[in-house]
């Protein structure tokens, strides 16, 4: 009954991840793992670039996703990635290059939104991100 319980949970946990995801403009690709899940988080740049990044929730701890995606942010620096990108595909126009950091930028702001979303909802919803000790017996 247990197992049956637990993927009940993961399932609540799932649901209401992908939700608050999609409140705040990503589409949600999940990826079962030997920890947990994998998250890749996609969504267009303000250009209409194409852009994804994984986070992975461990153990089903939200807050482990959460912290994640804060790490992602932090590591995150528009400029170099913008530079990157940019040379990579041989396109180095100044232009492109402030555009590519706007998008660049915005990400990282929609990504910061989403982790702050999320860390809201563990502190104020504790069914679905702690669910009480009678949950489990």
């Amino acid at each position: 009954a247990l197992g049956r319980l637990y993927s009940f949970y993961e399932k609540l946990l799932i649901i209401h991840i992908i939700r608050i995801a999609a409140q705040n403009g990503w589409r949600v690709k999940i990826i079962s793992t030997e920890r947990g899940f994998s998250y890749d988080f996609q969504r267009r740049t303000l250009g209409g670039v194409p852009f994804t990044f994984t986070a992975e929730l461990s153990g089903y701890c939200p807050g482990t996703l959460v912290e994640e995606i804060l790490s992602f942010v932090d590591e995150l620096t528009p400029e170099r990635l913008a530079g990157e990108l940019l040379e990579a595909s041989g396109l180095t126009s100044p232009t492109r290059y402030f555009r590519a950091v706007a998008d660049i930028d915005e990400i990282r702001n929609r990504a910061f939104l989403l982790a702050f979303d999320l860390a809201e909802a563990i502190e104020t919803d504790n069914f679905l991100f702690d669910p009480p000790d009678y949950f489990w017996n």
